[in-house]
């Protein structure tokens, strides 16, 4: 995507957005002069009209419109793994606030069709500064981060992000045209804006919608928030994290039940395991698989459909999702798109292993799935060595083996805990000191391969309590004089100078 530019003078333009020099501190109420005198000098005829760009009509926190655009592949991954990415930066920067992100849009290159497809989208943010070059400083700095290329017109780009309207703020300056000329000509830009605030007006007084519907093209009124009043029955997308039983189907809650029953989709991590669910429920409800292979792929997709109204319920293999599964993405993005997330706890197998340990702490440390080689399992281990609390971790029945004999060797002196297959019918829960659980466990098995959903706990550091020294009124202190031999005597007789009468 390259929006920068107008056809009609595409290469002068381009120069000027690459001149570090016309990016400086000034302020938006600051350059109303001097920008008048370098338009006219730049274009030879400014007018009274162009004398006054730059100028902020409104003050406090401004809603800004920027579009983004990839079509290279970025540290963060394929073009929409960097346009998220991209979203997450910005949204880091101080006085920034996303507030809204379109769904992610294909679209064929703006002016050389001689590269890859790019991927868009657009975002409305808030931000509380004033001046817009501050702002484009910013963006460009994260285009930078990203690896931008230069030096080639309207050629591929890893990111491109763009200021589409920035609220109160007119600009003719190359740099920085405000409202963007393509704002109201492109697909890429007007439809994704359109999907999320059609009834924009932009700092000149223009209008996408308006334009738009004079124009004949159609656009996403379902989308908009007054709009969604069908495909749900509260009327808005949303999707719902809803926890599985880890083993025992009589856990599961009536609410996650009948939250199941009621979503349009049902994102499942493995959709044979979840198909066993929904046949105990007796529920026929439409699923898709959404497991780490995929769901990267799919989440601009399944984003947009959420945007258009859709409920869906996304349910790992086992236990609540989002943590230390695929489902981690998906929720992240949602956020980013500002999408309500609805959690629906139950079971963890976390929580039900730290319960059935009995360690003696009110602090836990998750680890998520140890390390697969030993020299990383063995750094972590010992950097967490120092924490005062206990450690959890998921373990792999080929792997439990060898993770704990690297327990043993880093912390010898306290205990863990196997816990296997928890809450099924052949639960199996062991507590011992770490050596001996990994013999005991290594013993195991070599005499029958270990099966099922592994859980290990290792207790917290032992504390040192300090000894009570018992006191009574009749104890000496060590700091008192000894008794004097003239207080003994003169209180009792000698009994041996006594002679009986």
């Amino acid at each position: 995507m390259s929006i920068m530019a107008d056809m009609d003078d595409t290469t002068n333009r381009n120069e000027a957005a690459d001149r570090p020099a016309a990016l400086d501190c000034e302020t938006v109420e600051e350059r109303g002069a001097a920008t008048a005198q370098r338009a006219a000098a730049e274009r030879g005829a400014a007018t009274d009209e162009h004398a006054a760009v730059s100028r902020a009509v409104a003050t406090g926190s401004r809603r800004v419109i920027i579009a983004l655009g990839s079509n290279l592949a970025s540290w963060a991954g394929d073009p929409p793994a960097t346009l998220m990415a991209a979203v997450a930066a910005i949204e880091a920067l101080e006085g920034v606030r996303v507030c809204s992100l379109s769904p992610l849009m294909q679209s064929a290159p703006a002016y050389r069709t001689d590269q890859p497809t790019f991927t868009n989208a657009v975002a409305l943010l808030e931000v509380e500064q004033e001046d817009p070059f501050a702002l484009l400083r910013a963006l460009k700095g994260i285009e930078e981060r990203f690896g931008r290329t230069h030096g080639e017109v309207n050629g591929p780009r890893t990111l491109d992000v763009d200021i589409i309207d920035f609220e109160g703020v007119v600009s003719d300056e190359p740099v920085l045209l405000l409202p963007h000329p393509l704002a109201l000509e492109r697909d890429f830009v007007v439809e994704p804006l359109l999907a999320i605030a059609p009834a924009v007006v932009f700092a000149d007084g223009s209008s996408v919608a308006e334009v738009w519907r004079e124009a004949g093209r159609p656009f996403f009124e379902s989308s908009t928030e007054e709009g969604r009043s069908e495909g749900s029955a509260e009327g808005r997308g949303a999707l719902l994290i809803c926890a599985t039983p880890i083993g025992n189907l009589g856990d599961l809650t009536p609410r996650v039940a009948q939250a199941l029953a009621s979503v349009d989709l049902i994102l499942a991590e493995d959709t044979r395991v979840t198909r066993r669910l929904l046949t105990h429920l007796n529920l026929r409800v439409p699923m898709e698989r959404c497991d780490e292979h995929v769901i990267r792929e799919k989440t601009p997709a399944l984003i947009h459909r959420i945007q258009e109204g859709s409920r869906m319920a996304y349910v790992s293999d086992a236990g609540t999702p989002g943590i230390s599964d695929p489902g981690m993405h998906l929720v992240a993005a949602c956020r980013r798109a500002g999408i309500p997330v609805e959690v629906l706890p139950g079971v963890s197998a976390v929580t039900c292993a730290l319960a059935a340990a009995g360690f003696e702490t009110t602090a836990f440390y998750f680890g998520g799935f140890l390390p697969r080689r030993d020299a990383q399992r063995h750094e972590l281990l010992a950097r967490l060595a120092t924490l005062d609390a206990a450690l959890v971790f998921y373990e792999s029945p080929h792997r439990v083996c060898a993770s704990l004999e690297a327990i043993a060797a880093t912390f010898p002196e306290r205990e863990a805990v196997f816990a296997r297959e928890l809450t099924k019918r052949h639960e199996e829960v062991f507590r011992a000191p770490t050596k001996d659980l990994a013999a005991r466990i290594a013993q195991r098995s070599s005499e029958q391969p270990l099966k099922g959903e592994i859980v290990l706990v290792i207790g917290p550091p032992a504390r040192l309590r300090p000894r009570r020294t018992h006191r009574d009124r009749y104890a000496r202190r060590p700091d008192a004089p000894a008794p004097t031999s003239d207080r003994s005597s003169s209180s009792r007789p000698d009994k041996s100078q006594t002679a009986p009468a």
